[in-house]
């Protein structure tokens, strides 16, 4: 179905070389470029790359901490699921960063997917430390300074996902029409 999405995007040419026809899938769609100075759009796709690697290594080290909270279903979960969009996160991040001119495919694979991984990643967060508070309030568990820890990467795990949400936001792009639209 996702094929479907972008097929107006592309057209088949047959294309002549050294007496061989050959078949050649063109892209037909606008471009997006960045409307900011080089230097700008450079330090903050390095922030957008570095903040879910920040992230990543927050996830892994709070999954280290064996604390009686990773043991509450209310606590782990949201936990558990920020694997998933700090990953996609880092890989779009990853994808995004070299590149000055994306085609609508790539934008919405890298560019949009930040934002919404992002989000995600905010959410989940808030839920893991509003679970972790609940299990501190309660007084359950035996190990506080290991569930102060993990509240703590809880809570600048938030603070990073809101960190790339304010730099993902500052990012503006025009659109191109591609000369090969027809």
């Amino acid at each position: 179905m996702a094929r479907k999405k972008y097929k107006n995007l592309f057209k088949v040419e047959t294309v002549e070389y050294d007496n061989r026809i050959r078949q050649e899938i063109v892209y037909t769609g606008d471009y997006y470029i960045t409307d900011m100075p080089g230097n700008l759009e450079r330090r903050y796709k390095i922030c957008l790359l570095l903040i879910p690697v920040i992230m990543a290594v927050l996830f892994i080290g709070a999954g280290f901490l064996d604390n009686d909270g990773s043991r509450a279903f209310y606590v782990v979960m949201p936990y558990v699921i920020q694997f998933l969009p700090i990953s996609f996160m880092i890989i779009s991040a990853v994808s995004f960063y070299p590149k000055s001119k994306l085609t609508v495919v790539q934008y919405e694979k890298t560019f949009k997917r930040i934002g919404i991984a992002g989000i995600w990643v905010l959410i989940l967060s808030f839920a893991s430390v509003l679970g972790e508070v609940v299990f501190l309030l309660a007084g359950h568990g035996n190990t506080p300074e290991q569930e102060l820890v993990f509240l703590v990467c809880s809570i600048i795990t938030a603070v990073s996902a809101v960190a790339a949400l304010r730099i993902h936001g500052k990012i503006r792009f025009r659109t191109e029409p591609n000369e090969k639209n027809g």
